[in-house]
């Protein structure tokens, strides 16, 4: 894959996950505790963080892996049932 090609995934990616989180919400009555909730959350944020720092630094491979980690946290906990949000695409 060409450097165009991961620039491009990586600006899809960090799109849908600005949408996702900018559209979360919690589900009432689920059986996790919310701290762990909430942990899971801000790692998946701080993912998004460090996906934008190594783009900074033209490392696009670390930059995408970090964006597919927190995309697979969100997802986890929708399976779970424990937040619902939209993708861009």
């Amino acid at each position: 894959m060409n450097k165009n090609n991961l620039n491009e995934k990586y600006f899809k990616y960090l799109g849908n996950l600005k949408r996702a989180f900018s559209t979360l919400s919690l589900i009432k009555n689920f059986s996790i505790d919310i701290r762990k909730v909430e942990d899971i959350l801000d790692l998946a944020k701080r993912y998004v963080d460090d996906a934008e720092y190594y783009k900074e630094k033209n490392n696009l491979t670390i930059a995408l892996l970090s964006l597919s980690y927190s995309e697979g946290l969100l997802d986890a906990l929708r399976m779970l049932g424990i937040v619902d949000f939209k993708w861009e695409c």
